[in-house]
């Protein structure tokens, strides 16, 4: 069972939706281009937790910044052991969650907290930490794009 999964839905994104169903149409099976995207995922999520994220976080509450700087002096504001970081950047991690299929791409976290971090709580300000933003759906679009030239080239099917 996946706890905590926090998940970015196609289709809220009309371009890139457009842009997978061509793919699909193209060649049908994109197995290959969506192992690319995951590790792009990995990649672009690990920068998260190192350049705090898409913005800056919003601050520790002060008696919390005070006792993790006791028990974790040093650590950046979405690290308290690394578990949820290595979860959702470092492959075969025994919390992540990676389905890469056909025309299809799961990819998060068995960790409990996940979905608190990122979305937040009444008491806690959301600190997004994985997140879609223009370059990377630009970068899965040429992803796409590139894997579904070659293949028709391989095929013959290229003008």
């Amino acid at each position: 069972m996946v706890t905590g999964f926090v998940s970015y839905k196609v289709d809220n994104d009309n371009r890139f939706k457009s842009a997978l169903e061509q793919a699909i149409k193209s060649v049908d099976n994109l197995r290959f281009a969506m192992g690319e995207i995951s590790r792009d995922i990995y990649k672009t999520t690990k920068q998260n937790f190192i350049l705090k994220g898409y913005g800056q976080y919003p601050a520790l509450s002060p008696k919390y910044a005070k006792y993790k700087n006791m028990v974790r002096p040093g650590k950046p504001i979405l690290v308290f052991d690394g578990h949820l970081r290595d979860s959702v950047t470092a492959f075969g991690n025994s919390d992540s969650v990676r389905a890469i299929g056909k025309n299809s791409l799961i990819q998060g976290t068995n960790v409990g907290y996940a979905r608190y971090i990122q979305e937040g709580t009444k008491k806690m300000p959301a600190r997004k930490y994985l997140f879609i933003d223009d370059a990377q759906e630009l970068r899965f679009e040429r992803i796409l794009a590139d894997y579904v030239a070659a293949k028709l080239e391989v095929l013959g099917d290229v003008k």
